[in-house]
């Protein structure tokens, strides 16, 4: 049995428990829409499966903020300096970071939340700067809950169609995972032809 079947199979039998848990590690797009549709058999309310879903996703990024926060911006730093090279990062790269999250991280850490990959990486500059909790607990829940939400009641109104969502929210990720990489991709281009330049 795979995670997403074993998480389905929680929030089958749990209810609001199976779901809030399932949700620090399995993504809202696979579970969402589905227990929508249980709230629509009447098996769960739709209020609560919105709310256990905030409340797992919520949990699942304040852990990642947590690791960020304890690592600390000097040992990433030392990380950097010492062997960021080899990694094509340069310790400017992480000052450029931490300047766009103090400038607008609650809007990065919020509206991250819409975006697969993305939601998990936003947790860790917030963390490093570290963005004070109680603003990144409230920017991270308003936009999970406003995410979880959409697919919950999406998955509400279709009813037995709940799973015509999927096809949907798989190319929506896939375009947003392919974007992460090409910016990637962009970088490290760019950061090759520097060191092309640099040594000649």
């Amino acid at each position: 049995m795979t995670l997403v079947e074993t998480a389905v199979d929680a929030v089958e039998r749990l209810g609001y428990w199976g779901l809030g848990v399932s949700m620090l590690v399995v993504a809202p797009e696979v579970l969402m829409p589905f227990a929508g549709f249980l709230a629509h058999q009447g098996i769960l309310h739709l209020l609560g499966v919105i709310l256990a879903g905030s409340v797992g996703g919520t949990l699942g990024s304040t852990v990642l903020y947590l690791i960020a926060r304890h690592v600390g911006e000097l040992r990433v730093r030392r990380f950097f300096q010492r062997r960021g090279r080899f990694m094509l990062l340069k310790e400017s790269d992480l000052d450029v970071v931490l300047d766009v999250y103090e400038r607008h991280g609650d809007w990065l850490v919020m509206g991250g939340r819409f975006v697969p990959t993305v939601r998990s990486l936003v947790s860790l500059p917030a963390g490093l700067l570290p963005m004070p909790f109680g603003r990144f607990l409230l920017f991270t829940f308003a936009g999970t809950t406003l995410w979880c939400a959409v697919l919950g009641i999406s998955g509400y109104l279709l009813g037995a169609q709940w799973e015509m969502l999927e096809p949907w929210l798989g190319v929506y990720g896939t375009t947003a995972v392919s974007l992460v990489l090409l910016s990637v991709a962009v970088f490290v281009l760019y950061r090759l032809k520097e060191v092309v330049y640099e040594r000649g």
